[in-house]
C-alpha cells in the first residue's frame, strides 16, 4: 500500500510540475448526465470582515447555511458548489473564475463524491494543482475536507461498492495533506459509522448529519480566525 501511494505521489508531482508550467492542466472531460454549479459570494465590497469560502458539492450546499449562521454576522461566508470533480480541467477553470475576482481569508475545500469515472491517478493528479490555486487565494488558511462514505440506496446500514473509491481517494488526500502540512478535517472518520446521519439515497445527510459537518468546519474556522488576532 505504501509503495502504491509513493508511486501515485511521484505521478502527482510530475503532473503538478507540468501544470505549473502551463497553468492550464490538461485532462479528460467526463460529464455527468446533469451538470450544475452554484456561486454565492456575499459582501464582496466589505474590506473589514474576514471572508470564508466553502467549495464543494451538494454536501456543501446543505451545510453552507448552517456554517454561515454559526459563524455569525462578523464573518462573511460564501460558497461555490459544483458537480465537477478533481480530474476535470473544466473544474479548474470554474475555480479560477471565482477566485480571480474575489479575495478570501479562509477557503475550505470538499470534493470527492462526484466524478466516479475518474480513476485515482486522474483524481489525485489534480490535488496539488487545486491546492496551489487555493493557497494563492487564501490570505490565512486552506482547509481541506475529505469525502464522506457512500452507503447503499434504501439500505443505509450497508456501504455501497463505490465506497472503496472514496476510501482510496481519502487515503491519498491524507498522505498529501500530511506531507504538505495542510489542515485536514476528517469528515469520513467522524460520520462513516453513523448511518443515522444519512438519507435513504445513501449519499446525502439529514439535518443531524449536516449539523455535525457544519460544527466541525465552524470550529476549525474559528480556531484559525482567533489565532490571527
Amino acid at each position: 500500500m505504501k509503495n502504491k501511494f509513493l508511486l501515485l505521489f511521484l505521478t502527482v508531482i510530475l503532473i503538478y510540475s507540468c501544470a505549473e508550467q502551463t497553468r492550464n492542466p490538461n485532462g479528460e472531460k467526463i460529464n455527468e448526465n446533469t451538470e450544475w454549479t452554484h456561486t454565492w459570494i456575499v459582501n464582496t465590497n466589505d474590506t473589514l470582515k474576514p471572508k470564508v469560502l466553502l467549495i464543494g458539492d451538494s454536501h456543501v450546499e446543505r451545510y453552507y447555511p448552517v456554517v454561515a449562521r454559526n459563524l455569525g454576522d462578523s464573518v462573511s461566508c460564501s460558497k461555490f458548489t459544483s458537480s465537477k470533480s478533481l480530474g476535470d480541467p473544466v473544474f479548474i477553470k470554474q475555480l479560477e473564475s471565482v477566485l480571480m475576482i474575489n479575495e478570501f481569508d479562509i477557503i475550505a475545500f470538499n470534493n470527492g463524491l462526484h466524478g466516479a469515472d475518474y480513476n485515482i491517478e486522474q483524481y489525485a493528479g489534480y490535488i496539488p494543482v487545486v491546492y496551489n490555486l487555493l493557497k494563492e487565494n487564501a490570505k490565512r488558511s486552506v482547509i481541506w475536507v475529505n469525502t464522506t462514505a457512500i452507503r447503499e440506496k434504501n439500505n443505509i446500514e450497508a456501504f455501497a461498492d463505490r465506497n472503496k473509491q472514496i476510501i482510496e481517494r481519502n487515503s491519498f488526500l491524507k498522505e498529501f495533506t500530511k506531507k504538505n502540512n495542510i489542515t485536514l478535517i476528517d469528515f469520513y472518520a467522524a460520520t462513516a459509522n453513523e448511518p443515522e446521519y444519512y438519507t435513504n439515497d445513501g449519499i446525502h445527510f439529514n439535518n443531524e448529519g449536516v449539523a455535525k459537518e457544519a460544527t466541525l468546519l465552524t470550529e476549525r474556522a474559528f480556531q484559525i480566525l482567533r489565532k490571527e488576532h
